[in-house]
């Protein structure tokens, strides 16, 4: 029985709970949409169903024939995500560009007179009131949530679970007293370091906790040295690392360690003699990434070629996405990149150790702490790539070779580091850093504005700021010396180029680690070079490599590089690199003098064979440096053989006349 006229009126208001899904010829209820609704805000779920549900199944009867609602027209396709922003531009986008990537902002309401309209509720629009002068009160800081004392449970447990408990409760009894005794220190400031019980729970179980993640082979053996320094502690040592934790959470930026200072036991015009033994062949470095000559007109044509045919797609640097580039953006809607955002690790791979009889460990990754080929966990707005191969890189900017300058400081050594950013013509020169060595005064250190569109100031790694780059001051010819607060910016890379031939001649010492690519970014062909990368080979050789973290660690105590997100400092990196070739420069001599060698203003001479007549006889032979002769690596270190019954290591009479 169909329901009475008031009835129909009375459900005619309402919408249909089936909404586009009713399939009754007349229903009571309403299937419009009211023309009333602000679109603006959230529409009530019916009438988003109704929306987004095709017209064509709804059905209506007219006359007895059944006739079908025409569907709607089809939506366009989203466009293919571009990227169409620079840090630097070099023009302005065209117009086009800016309509179809601006956010479509309704126009204002006006009136006959032109005035805009008021359509917001009076008390929408009503004046804001000032803020009050009285102090605010204080808000309730939200107690911390109960931690318990007890392990927390990760993939792979290093000991089993009753083992780890035993030794947390013994960690939190080693810190309890330590953290007691701050609490009747006289200075407020540390008295406020002292921990609640909740506190020191977890900071006890962080500890553990990380111990069992990090060292798992070694979990026991770390976690009973820490509480045999617990045991022996100082209140001024807990006070310390109370201090790091504190400005850790705030996110300050550690403090870094006054950097020693290698004793060589020579002066620095011998140290700069010196360096002729350690000055790098050129023979097979162009293997490696080195140019040692420059690319032929043939070569480049090659190059330029091949990158037309290429039509400028690139593989991403970071997460290995194909995608295309637009120098000078493109044309119809003003787009440097392609692909839409980029998602990818930045950490490096962490190779387990392998032990026998065990199941093998996947290889993990140093950011995030997750397996190889698992998702990224960072994000950027756009792809990015780097170009290795020199004849491509001499298309954006020429290589030239060192010249001869006169001008150039004798007797004399440089060391240099170069931090770059990701631009559309790949990695380019983003802030040079020169010193002089052994001495290690700032000659240079400015920041560089590339030739193409910054994509990526690559702060994580190059230590550059966005907002530093963009507010920093012009470079001043007149007032060249640096100041590392307050870096100073040159228009291109071959201003920055110029300052650093200024510096140098054909037979200054370049020292640096891994030189080929800071050469390479400033496009220079130098002859005279000291890379720590082959002062300190790995044991398989070339491409394997030491970083300079890990070699400044190893050799000089020191942790650099530690400042995280906040990228690297090229006055430290340069710094660090120049004491390790003269911690290099101390073992070769300590060596090298006890078999006879001599370093004099003119160069390192060899020991003089005996028998031979003082240098001042007519008799005597010409004396000249011999670097080439100087003893290799391999010849140094090795261990000399030595007959019990020939104490001091000398070449026996039958050997010798051998």
């Amino acid at each position: 029985m169909w329901p009475s006229s008031a009835a129909f009126r009375s459900f005619g208001n309402i919408p249909c709970p089936s909404a586009g899904n009713c399939q009754l010829p007349n229903c009571i209820f309403n299937h419009e949409v009211p023309k009333t609704i602000d679109t603006r805000a959230t529409p009530p779920r019916s009438i988003v169903a109704a929306a987004q549900e095709p017209d064509v199944k709804r059905l209506k009867l007219s006359h007895g024939t059944e006739e079908s609602v025409p569907p709607t027209a089809p939506t366009e396709t989203p466009p293919t995500a571009v990227f169409v922003g620079s840090l630097t531009s070099k023009d302005k986008v065209s117009a086009k560009s800016t309509t179809n990537n601006t956010s479509i902002i309704a126009p204002p309401k006006t009136n006959s007179t032109g005035k805009p309209v008021n359509t917001l509720p009076q008390s929408a629009s009503r004046p804001i009131s000032p803020p009050s002068t009285a102090a605010p009160a204080k808000v309730a800081s939200q107690p911390d949530a109960p931690v318990a004392l007890m392990p927390r449970k990760i993939a792979k447990e290093p000991v089993p679970f009753t083992r780890r408990l035993t030794l947390l409760k013994a960690l939190h009894t080693y810190m309890k007293p330590q953290n007691d005794k701050i609490a009747k220190a006289v200075k407020p400031e540390i008295r406020a370091l002292h921990l609640s019980p909740n506190q020191l729970n977890k900071l006890a179980v962080d500890e553990e906790e990380k111990l069992a993640l990090d060292n798992p082979p070694v979990y026991e053996n770390l976690l009973k040295q820490r509480l045999v320094k617990l045991k022996g502690m100082t209140p001024e040592v807990w006070v310390k690392e109370r201090k790091e934790a504190v400005a850790k959470e705030r996110g300050d930026a550690p403090k870094k360690p006054q950097a020693t200072k290698v004793d060589t036991g020579l002066t620095a015009k011998e140290e700069i003699s010196f360096l002729s033994i350690l000055t790098c062949p050129q023979d097979g470095l162009d293997n490696h990434g080195y140019v040692t000559k420059l690319p032929s007109k043939e070569e480049l044509k090659e190059a330029q070629l091949a990158q037309t045919a290429a039509g400028f797609w690139e593989e991403c640097d970071r997460c290995s996405t194909r995608f295309q580039v637009f120098p000078e953006r493109r044309e119809e809607d003003g787009a440097l990149t392609t692909g839409g955002q980029c998602t990818h690790h930045w950490g490096k791979r962490i190779f387990p150790k392998k032990a026998k009889n065990a199941v093998p460990e996947p290889t993990r990754l140093a950011c995030c702490n997750e397996i190889v080929g698992s998702p990224g966990c960072v994000s950027h707005e756009t792809h990015v790539f780097k170009i290795a191969d020199p004849k491509r890189l001499a298309l954006v900017m020429p290589f030239v070779e060192t010249p001869e300058n006169d001008l150039a400081p004798q007797h004399t050594a440089v060391c240099f580091d170069c931090e770059m950013g990701y631009t559309t013509y790949g990695l380019e020169l983003m802030r040079l850093t020169v010193i002089s060595w052994p001495l290690h005064r700032p000659l240079i250190d400015v920041l560089v504005r590339p030739l193409g569109h910054v994509l990526d100031v690559n702060t994580r790694f190059s230590g550059i700021t966005a907002e530093q780059f963009l507010n920093a001051k012009p470079y001043d010819p007149d007032n060249p010396k640096p100041i590392r607060n307050d870096l100073r910016i040159v228009e291109s890379p071959y201003e920055a180029r110029k300052l650093f031939l200024a510096q140098v001649s054909r037979n200054t010492p370049v020292l640096g680690h891994a030189l080929e690519n800071d050469l390479n970014t400033i496009r220079l062909v130098h002859p005279t070079i000291i890379d720590t990368i082959l002062l300190y080979p790995t044991r398989q050789g070339l491409p394997f490599r030491h970083g300079l973290r890990m070699l400044a660690k190893w050799h000089l105590g020191e942790d650099i590089q530690q400042g995280g997100a906040a990228g690297h400092d090229s006055y430290e990196d340069a710094r660090t690199t120049g004491e390790l070739v003269r911690y290099k420069i101390k073992e070769k001599w300590k060596i090298m003098k006890h078999d006879g060698w001599q370093i004099r203003e003119d160069g390192v001479f060899p020991p003089v064979p005996p028998g031979t007549p003082p240098s001042d006889s007519p008799a005597a032979p010409s004396m000249v440096p011999v670097a080439a002769t100087a003893p290799t690596e391999s010849q140094t270190t090795k261990k000399r053989k030595v007959d019990p019954a020939n104490r001091t290591g000398e070449t026996p009479p039958a050997k010798r006349l051998a």
